[in-house]
Protein backbone atom coordinates (compact mmCIF):
# COMPACT_ATOMS: atom_id res chain seq x y z
CA UNK A 1 0.00 0.00 0.00
CA UNK A 2 1.38 3.16 -1.67
CA UNK A 3 0.16 6.53 0.87
CA UNK A 4 -0.11 9.72 -1.30
CA UNK A 5 3.54 11.49 -1.64
CA UNK A 6 3.83 15.60 -2.58
CA UNK A 7 4.34 15.91 -6.44
CA UNK A 8 7.90 16.97 -7.53
CA UNK A 9 6.32 20.15 -9.22
CA UNK A 10 4.57 20.91 -5.74
CA UNK A 11 7.40 20.40 -3.48
CA UNK A 12 9.53 22.66 -5.41
CA UNK A 13 6.82 25.14 -6.71
CA UNK A 14 8.26 28.08 -5.03
CA UNK A 15 11.76 27.74 -5.95
CA UNK A 16 10.53 26.87 -9.93
CA UNK A 17 8.20 30.14 -9.39
CA UNK A 18 10.97 32.30 -8.44
CA UNK A 19 13.67 31.01 -10.87
CA UNK A 20 11.31 31.81 -13.78
CA UNK A 21 10.11 35.14 -12.37
CA UNK A 22 13.64 35.97 -11.58
CA UNK A 23 14.73 35.27 -15.60
CA UNK A 24 11.81 37.32 -16.55
CA UNK A 25 13.67 40.18 -15.46
CA UNK A 26 16.86 39.77 -16.05
CA UNK A 27 15.50 38.91 -19.80
CA UNK A 28 13.47 42.32 -19.73
CA UNK A 29 16.59 44.04 -18.41
CA UNK A 30 19.04 42.85 -21.08
CA UNK A 31 16.24 44.41 -23.68
CA UNK A 32 15.38 47.48 -22.28
CA UNK A 33 19.14 48.48 -21.68
CA UNK A 34 22.51 47.81 -23.05
CA UNK A 35 23.74 44.80 -20.49
CA UNK A 36 25.51 42.16 -22.37
CA UNK A 37 25.62 44.60 -25.42
CA UNK A 38 29.46 43.27 -25.70
CA UNK A 39 28.72 40.15 -26.47
CA UNK A 40 26.82 39.98 -29.61
CA UNK A 41 24.75 37.05 -30.20
CA UNK A 42 24.73 36.33 -26.67
CA UNK A 43 23.99 39.62 -25.44
CA UNK A 44 20.25 38.29 -23.77
CA UNK A 45 21.98 35.24 -22.42
CA UNK A 46 23.59 36.95 -19.69
CA UNK A 47 20.84 39.06 -18.37
CA UNK A 48 18.68 35.88 -18.08
CA UNK A 49 21.30 33.98 -16.52
CA UNK A 50 21.59 36.79 -13.82
CA UNK A 51 17.79 37.47 -13.12
CA UNK A 52 17.52 33.32 -12.88
CA UNK A 53 20.47 33.52 -10.19
CA UNK A 54 18.51 36.20 -8.98
CA UNK A 55 15.56 34.43 -8.14
CA UNK A 56 17.82 31.34 -6.97
CA UNK A 57 19.53 33.45 -4.75
CA UNK A 58 16.02 35.20 -2.82
CA UNK A 59 14.10 32.16 -2.95
CA UNK A 60 17.55 30.19 -1.09
CA UNK A 61 17.81 33.08 1.76
CA UNK A 62 14.28 32.89 2.44
CA UNK A 63 13.95 30.09 4.14
CA UNK A 64 17.19 31.20 5.84
CA UNK A 65 16.08 34.65 6.75
CA UNK A 66 12.89 33.49 8.41
CA UNK A 67 13.54 35.06 11.82
CA UNK A 68 12.83 38.58 10.04
CA UNK A 69 9.52 37.90 9.91
CA UNK A 70 9.14 39.18 13.36
CA UNK A 71 9.39 42.57 12.27
CA UNK A 72 7.07 44.61 10.25
CA UNK A 73 6.57 43.10 6.62
CA UNK A 74 7.48 46.19 5.09
CA UNK A 75 10.77 46.50 7.43
CA UNK A 76 11.52 42.89 6.94
CA UNK A 77 11.16 43.38 3.19
CA UNK A 78 13.42 45.89 2.93
CA UNK A 79 15.94 44.17 5.36
CA UNK A 80 15.98 41.28 3.12
CA UNK A 81 16.11 42.98 -0.23
CA UNK A 82 19.31 45.13 1.08
CA UNK A 83 20.40 41.86 1.88
CA UNK A 84 19.84 40.17 -1.64
CA UNK A 85 20.85 42.88 -3.61
CA UNK A 86 24.76 42.75 -2.34
CA UNK A 87 24.88 39.20 -2.76
CA UNK A 88 23.43 39.23 -6.41
CA UNK A 89 26.16 41.87 -6.79
CA UNK A 90 28.62 39.55 -5.56
CA UNK A 91 27.16 37.41 -8.15
CA UNK A 92 27.14 40.03 -10.95
CA UNK A 93 30.93 40.51 -10.23
CA UNK A 94 31.13 36.51 -10.65
CA UNK A 95 28.99 36.18 -14.00
CA UNK A 96 31.50 39.22 -15.34
CA UNK A 97 34.58 37.55 -14.52
CA UNK A 98 32.89 34.10 -16.07
CA UNK A 99 32.09 35.71 -18.87
CA UNK A 100 35.09 37.89 -19.58
CA UNK A 101 37.09 34.08 -19.53
CA UNK A 102 34.70 32.66 -22.08
CA UNK A 103 34.50 34.65 -24.54
CA UNK A 104 38.36 36.30 -24.13
CA UNK A 105 37.61 39.82 -25.43
CA UNK A 106 39.17 41.36 -21.62
CA UNK A 107 40.91 40.31 -19.19
CA UNK A 108 39.05 39.70 -15.87
CA UNK A 109 40.52 42.39 -14.93
CA UNK A 110 39.82 44.96 -17.38
CA UNK A 111 36.50 43.11 -16.77
CA UNK A 112 35.60 44.04 -13.30
CA UNK A 113 37.22 47.64 -13.42
CA UNK A 114 34.75 48.48 -16.61
CA UNK A 115 31.85 47.01 -15.22
CA UNK A 116 32.84 48.46 -11.51
CA UNK A 117 32.85 52.01 -12.93
CA UNK A 118 29.65 52.11 -15.83
CA UNK A 119 27.36 49.03 -14.12
CA UNK A 120 27.39 48.69 -10.76
CA UNK A 121 25.67 51.25 -9.58
CA UNK A 122 22.73 50.50 -12.19
CA UNK A 123 22.77 46.91 -11.32
CA UNK A 124 22.96 47.60 -7.79
CA UNK A 125 19.39 49.36 -8.24
CA UNK A 126 18.12 46.89 -10.27
CA UNK A 127 18.96 44.36 -8.11
CA UNK A 128 16.84 46.11 -5.05
CA UNK A 129 14.17 46.93 -7.60
CA UNK A 130 13.78 43.00 -8.32
CA UNK A 131 14.23 42.06 -4.76
CA UNK A 132 11.64 43.70 -3.42
CA UNK A 133 9.44 42.75 -6.72
CA UNK A 134 10.21 38.97 -6.13
CA UNK A 135 9.28 39.46 -2.19
CA UNK A 136 6.13 40.48 -3.17
CA UNK A 137 5.74 38.15 -5.72
CA UNK A 138 6.36 35.08 -3.33
CA UNK A 139 4.31 36.87 -0.57
CA UNK A 140 1.15 37.09 -2.77
CA UNK A 141 1.77 33.07 -3.98
CA UNK A 142 1.47 32.53 -0.61
CA UNK A 143 -1.83 34.25 0.08
CA UNK A 144 -3.34 32.94 -3.19
CA UNK A 145 -2.73 29.42 -4.87
CA UNK A 146 -1.92 29.23 -8.54
CA UNK A 147 -5.85 27.32 -8.66
CA UNK A 148 -7.04 30.86 -7.78
CA UNK A 149 -5.16 32.78 -10.64
CA UNK A 150 -6.11 30.19 -13.02
CA UNK A 151 -10.01 30.12 -12.14
CA UNK A 152 -10.18 33.98 -12.42
CA UNK A 153 -8.61 34.86 -15.74
CA UNK A 154 -9.97 31.93 -17.61
CA UNK A 155 -13.64 32.93 -16.40
CA UNK A 156 -14.03 29.57 -14.47
CA UNK A 157 -16.56 29.90 -11.66
CA UNK A 158 -18.02 33.52 -12.65
CA UNK A 159 -21.26 31.57 -12.95
CA UNK A 160 -22.56 29.26 -11.14
CA UNK A 161 -21.41 25.65 -11.90
CA UNK A 162 -22.64 22.07 -10.20
CA UNK A 163 -19.85 20.00 -9.45
CA UNK A 164 -18.77 16.55 -7.77
CA UNK A 165 -17.05 17.29 -5.19
CA UNK A 166 -16.07 15.60 -1.60
CA UNK A 167 -15.22 17.52 1.66
CA UNK A 168 -13.57 17.20 4.87
CA UNK A 169 -14.06 19.65 8.20
CA UNK A 170 -10.90 19.15 10.17
CA UNK A 171 -11.48 20.31 13.70
CA UNK A 172 -9.50 20.47 17.02
CA UNK A 173 -10.87 18.69 19.86
CA UNK A 174 -11.33 20.67 23.17
CA UNK A 175 -10.60 23.95 21.77
CA UNK A 176 -12.64 25.96 24.40
CA UNK A 177 -10.43 24.00 27.00
CA UNK A 178 -7.30 24.44 25.20
CA UNK A 179 -7.74 28.42 24.78
CA UNK A 180 -8.22 28.79 28.11
CA UNK A 181 -5.64 26.97 29.52
CA UNK A 182 -2.60 28.46 26.88
CA UNK A 183 -4.55 31.68 26.71
CA UNK A 184 -5.71 33.50 23.34
CA UNK A 185 -2.02 34.50 22.31
CA UNK A 186 -0.79 30.75 22.71
CA UNK A 187 -3.41 29.44 21.44
CA UNK A 188 -3.47 31.05 18.31
CA UNK A 189 0.14 30.21 17.95
CA UNK A 190 -1.55 26.72 18.55
CA UNK A 191 -3.22 26.78 15.30
CA UNK A 192 -0.19 28.76 13.87
CA UNK A 193 2.08 25.89 14.16
CA UNK A 194 -0.86 22.61 13.57
CA UNK A 195 -2.27 24.49 10.15
CA UNK A 196 1.50 25.11 9.26
CA UNK A 197 2.35 21.35 9.84
CA UNK A 198 -0.71 20.31 7.74
CA UNK A 199 0.54 21.58 5.27
CA UNK A 200 2.58 18.62 3.15
CA UNK A 201 -0.43 16.10 4.41
CA UNK A 202 -2.26 18.48 2.07
CA UNK A 203 0.17 18.95 -0.83
CA UNK A 204 0.36 15.08 -0.74
CA UNK A 205 -3.45 14.16 -0.99
CA UNK A 206 -3.87 17.45 -3.23
CA UNK A 207 -6.30 18.96 -1.05
CA UNK A 208 -7.43 22.02 -1.53
CA UNK A 209 -7.59 25.11 1.33
CA UNK A 210 -11.30 26.44 1.04
CA UNK A 211 -11.32 28.10 4.04
CA UNK A 212 -10.07 28.16 7.62
CA UNK A 213 -12.59 28.91 9.94
CA UNK A 214 -10.97 29.71 13.71
CA UNK A 215 -10.13 26.69 15.00
CA UNK A 216 -11.72 24.50 12.11
CA UNK A 217 -9.85 24.11 8.39
CA UNK A 218 -12.11 23.14 5.46
CA UNK A 219 -10.99 20.57 2.66
CA UNK A 220 -11.96 19.89 -0.15
CA UNK A 221 -11.64 17.73 -3.54
CA UNK A 222 -13.30 17.38 -7.14
CA UNK A 223 -14.67 13.80 -6.93
CA UNK A 224 -12.48 12.59 -9.05
CA UNK A 225 -8.63 13.60 -7.90
CA UNK A 226 -9.87 12.55 -4.09
CA UNK A 227 -10.79 9.21 -5.35
CA UNK A 228 -7.65 8.85 -7.07
CA UNK A 229 -5.48 6.71 -4.91
CA UNK A 230 -7.89 6.84 -2.30
CA UNK A 231 -6.21 10.40 -1.35
CA UNK A 232 -9.14 12.06 0.31
CA UNK A 233 -9.33 8.78 2.77
CA UNK A 234 -5.42 8.76 3.22
CA UNK A 235 -5.62 12.72 4.17
CA UNK A 236 -6.43 12.26 7.88
CA UNK A 237 -4.02 9.72 7.84
CA UNK A 238 -1.20 11.74 7.28
CA UNK A 239 -2.51 14.72 8.88
CA UNK A 240 -2.08 12.42 12.40
CA UNK A 241 1.17 11.40 11.19
CA UNK A 242 2.49 14.31 10.40
CA UNK A 243 1.42 15.84 14.18
CA UNK A 244 2.74 12.43 16.30
CA UNK A 245 6.36 13.25 14.80
CA UNK A 246 6.17 16.52 16.08
CA UNK A 247 4.61 15.78 19.18
CA UNK A 248 8.12 16.32 20.84
CA UNK A 249 7.72 19.96 19.44
CA UNK A 250 4.53 20.58 20.86
CA UNK A 251 4.94 19.00 24.46
CA UNK A 252 8.29 21.35 24.70
CA UNK A 253 6.68 24.59 23.14
CA UNK A 254 2.43 24.21 24.82
CA UNK A 255 2.97 21.08 27.23
CA UNK A 256 0.08 19.38 24.87
CA UNK A 257 -0.21 17.51 21.80
CA UNK A 258 -3.38 18.95 19.87
CA UNK A 259 -5.53 16.26 19.36
CA UNK A 260 -8.58 16.67 16.29
CA UNK A 261 -11.14 14.94 14.18
CA UNK A 262 -12.72 15.19 11.29
CA UNK A 263 -16.32 14.22 8.96
CA UNK A 264 -15.97 13.63 5.28
CA UNK A 265 -18.92 13.41 2.70
CA UNK A 266 -18.88 13.44 -1.34
CA UNK A 267 -21.53 15.19 -2.99
CA UNK A 268 -22.72 17.62 -5.42
CA UNK A 269 -21.99 21.57 -4.47
CA UNK A 270 -22.08 24.74 -6.35
CA UNK A 271 -18.99 26.57 -7.47
CA UNK A 272 -18.96 29.99 -7.81
CA UNK A 273 -17.13 33.89 -7.30
CA UNK A 274 -18.98 36.05 -4.98
CA UNK A 275 -17.69 39.68 -4.21
CA UNK A 276 -16.32 42.93 -5.21
CA UNK A 277 -14.18 44.38 -2.60
CA UNK A 278 -13.10 41.14 -1.92
CA UNK A 279 -13.37 37.90 -4.61
CA UNK A 280 -13.42 34.87 -3.12
CA UNK A 281 -14.71 31.19 -4.76
CA UNK A 282 -17.53 30.12 -2.77
CA UNK A 283 -18.73 26.40 -2.33
CA UNK A 284 -22.65 26.46 -1.80
CA UNK A 285 -25.29 23.55 -1.31
CA UNK A 286 -26.11 21.24 1.40
CA UNK A 287 -23.34 19.23 1.18
CA UNK A 288 -21.28 21.70 3.25
CA UNK A 289 -23.97 21.74 6.16
CA UNK A 290 -24.01 17.81 6.02
CA UNK A 291 -20.34 17.59 6.19
CA UNK A 292 -19.99 19.67 8.93
CA UNK A 293 -22.77 17.62 10.74
CA UNK A 294 -21.54 14.31 10.12
CA UNK A 295 -17.95 15.80 11.73
CA UNK A 296 -20.09 17.13 14.61
CA UNK A 297 -20.76 13.10 15.28
CA UNK A 298 -17.60 12.40 16.12
CA UNK A 299 -17.72 13.72 19.57
CA UNK A 300 -20.75 11.39 19.95
CA UNK A 301 -18.88 8.16 18.43
CA UNK A 302 -16.23 9.05 20.70
CA UNK A 303 -14.39 8.58 17.71
CA UNK A 304 -11.84 11.04 15.53
CA UNK A 305 -12.97 10.54 12.10
CA UNK A 306 -16.31 9.66 10.68
CA UNK A 307 -17.45 9.20 6.92
CA UNK A 308 -20.81 8.76 5.34
CA UNK A 309 -21.96 5.84 3.83
CA UNK A 310 -22.17 7.35 0.29
CA UNK A 311 -18.30 7.91 0.64
CA UNK A 312 -17.19 4.47 1.57
CA UNK A 313 -18.80 3.13 -1.26
CA UNK A 314 -17.17 4.29 -3.82
CA UNK A 315 -13.43 2.86 -2.03
CA UNK A 316 -11.82 -0.33 -2.41
CA UNK A 317 -13.05 -2.47 -0.62
CA UNK A 318 -9.49 -4.38 -0.03
CA UNK A 319 -7.87 -1.26 1.73
CA UNK A 320 -6.05 -1.56 4.97
CA UNK A 321 -9.29 0.08 6.87
CA UNK A 322 -11.79 -0.67 9.21
CA UNK A 323 -15.62 0.23 8.78
CA UNK A 324 -17.31 0.63 11.84
CA UNK A 325 -21.20 1.28 11.02
CA UNK A 326 -22.76 3.37 13.53
CA UNK A 327 -26.17 3.11 12.83
CA UNK A 328 -28.44 5.53 10.71
CA UNK A 329 -28.19 8.58 12.25
CA UNK A 330 -30.40 11.61 12.05
CA UNK A 331 -28.42 14.71 11.54
CA UNK A 332 -29.54 18.18 12.69
CA UNK A 333 -31.33 19.38 9.92
CA UNK A 334 -31.93 16.61 7.72
CA UNK A 335 -35.04 14.99 6.67
CA UNK A 336 -34.35 11.20 6.26
CA UNK A 337 -31.21 9.23 8.72
CA UNK A 338 -28.18 8.50 7.33
CA UNK A 339 -25.54 5.94 7.23
CA UNK A 340 -22.28 7.06 9.12
CA UNK A 341 -18.95 4.98 9.85
CA UNK A 342 -16.01 5.77 11.68
CA UNK A 343 -12.77 4.74 10.16
CA UNK A 344 -9.40 3.21 11.96
CA UNK A 345 -6.41 3.04 9.61
CA UNK A 346 -4.72 -0.16 9.64
CA UNK A 347 -0.85 0.48 9.30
Amino acid sequence: MKLPQIPFYKKYSLIFKAIAAGGLLGLLYAVISDAGSGYEYLRLLPGTLIGISIGFIIITFEKSLIAFNKYSFIGAMLLKALIYSINILLFLLFFVVIFAEVLGHLSYREALDKYIHERLFGDFIFSLGASIFLILFLEISSLLNSRFFYNYFTGRYHRPMQEERIFMFVDVKSSTTLAEQLGDIRYSSLLQDLFNDFTDAIMASRAEIYQYAGDEIILTWKKGAGLKEQRCLYCFYLLKQRIIQKQAYYLKTYDIVPKFKAGMHVGTAVTTWVGKVKKEIVYHGDLLNTTSRIQCKCNDFNHDFVISEALKQLFPQDLPVTYRHQGEILLRGKANPMKLYTVDFNF
